[in-house]
This record gives structure tokens, sequence and C-alpha cells, in this order.
């Protein structure tokens, strides 16, 4: 790489594809320099089949943990399998890993009439880490997603960690649980109550 920068090979141009955040980390030590000369920044992602790839100005990738917190800011244009394991692995990160606290446990910290919402996320994002995702009942992609990412902001509100989830979304704090619309509560208490229902699970 050094040799190409200075013109002494005849390779013009490398790309590197990696999986890996820390030889991405080690390849892209720059010596707290922003600009990293001719280099450039691609993420690569696949959902139904399709690729697309966005570039960056500066490096998008700081630490998988960041990452992840990255990719769910994207989650419109991430399969559903994909948005599942991050939440997990968030979740586990935070609060198991750093917090001790097990994730069966999270529910806790919830109202007695709102751990249902907790207990059926906990489950769906165990589903996509170990099971292939069946079409048991037909529901709109992007509702599900919405209603467990409410439910997500939820658990970090109840645990009083709700300034580190706005931090990393880069969001104000907006109530939704708790507000004075109960209409909207009991929608997601309801569409929850329906999936763990059609899952076959209680």
């Amino acid at each position: 790489m050094f040799e190409m920068k200075e013109n002494k090979t005849e390779i013009k141009q490398l790309f590197v594809l990696t999986h890996n955040i820390y030889f991405h980390k080690e390849l892209t030590f720059n010596k707290g320099r922003k600009s990293y000369g001719q280099g450039g920044f691609w993420i690569v992602r696949k959902r139904d089949n399709i690729t697309s790839i966005t570039q960056y100005e500066e490096n998008p990738i700081k630490t998988s943990y960041e990452l992840l917190w990255k990719e769910l800011k994207t989650r419109d244009s991430q399969s559903l399998t994909s948005i599942q394991n991050i939440m997990r692995r968030i979740l586990e990160n935070y609060f198991k890993f750093l917090g001790n606290i097990d994730l069966d446990n999270l529910e806790d910290k919830f109202e007695l009439e709102d751990r249902l919402m907790c207990r059926s996320l906990i489950s769906w994002i165990n589903d996509g880490s170990h099971y292939i995702t069946e079409d048991l009942y037909v529901e709109n992609y992007e509702d599900v997603v919405d209603r467990y990412f409410l439910v997500f902001k939820e658990i970090f509100r109840s645990q009083g960690q709700i300034e580190h989830f706005n931090m990393m979304m880069g969001e104000k704090d907006i109530e939704y649980i708790h507000s004075s619309n109960e209409v909207e509560k009991e929608e997601v208490f309801e569409n929850t109550a329906m999936q763990e229902t059609a899952s076959g699970k209680e």
C-alpha cells in the first residue's frame, strides 16, 4: 500500500473487503490524522438479494459496538434478521456484559402491564439468531420493525439509560409508552400479544 502511494509499483488501485472490525482498525490506523489521502471508504449491504454500496468521506467504522448502533440507524435498509441480531447484540453488550443484567430480566423494570412487550422483543431478537424466519402470520415488515424499535428504546428508558440511547441514536428523548396517548400504548400491546399467540409462545 505504501509503495502504491509513492508510485513505486505498477498496481494503481487496491480494494480491501473485510467483515473483521479489528482487521479494519489495524488497516486504517492513521495516527490521528483525519485525511486518508487517496483512500476511500464504502459499506456494502445486501437486502432481498439486492446489493447496495454507500460511500463515506470519513472512516465510518469506529468500534464494533458503535457500528451496531450505526446499522440500527439505517434499519430501513437492513434485512429483518439483521435488525434482530443488531438489537440482540446491543442489548447483550450494554446490559449483559457491561451491566451484568440478564436479558430475560430486563422486563423486571417495566410496569406489570408492559412486561409482555419487553418479553416479546427478547423472544423476537432471539428468533433472529437461532431460527429461520417463518411466515406464521401476515404482517407488514416496517410495522414489525417500528413497533419493536419503540420497545427496544423503552428498555433503555426503564433501566435509566435513555441518555445512552439518545446519544448513540443522535436523537432527542420522546416519550412513547408512557405518553398520555393510551390508544397508541394499547395498540402496541395488542399487536405484541397477537404475535405471541401466532408464534405459539406464551
